[in-house]
């Protein structure tokens, strides 16, 4: 049950090579015109290039912030239970010598 592929050109059709004129300033002119169009896409991936650096850049920075901002409330954190520590320590020591 294989069938035979359609061709989509008529058997008889004639086929006959493109024969180049003489004048080649249409196809320059749209050459011209596809090499600015690929210079401004190229400029403008450039462009793209360098925004997605500098965000990139700006994230590491804000990244090292948010550590150096958790670090910080850490070390709050500990220095306030040490001095809540000295300061429930003193309390205690001053109510034995009071209460003896």
């Amino acid at each position: 049950m294989t069938q035979k592929p359609r061709t989509t050109t008529p058997e008889d059709f004639p086929v006959q090579p493109l024969q180049p004129s003489g004048d080649y300033s249409y196809t320059l002119e749209i050459v011209m015109r596809m090499q600015h169009t690929l210079g401004g896409l190229v400029e403008a991936v450039n462009s793209l290039k360098e925004a997605s650096r500098e965000y990139r850049d700006e994230l590491k920075d804000l990244g090292k912030e948010f550590h150096a901002a958790k670090v910080l409330v850490r070390v709050l954190i500990a220095v306030a239970v040490g001095l809540g520590g000295i300061i429930g320590w003193a309390i205690n020591a001053y109510i034995a010598a009071t209460h003896k």
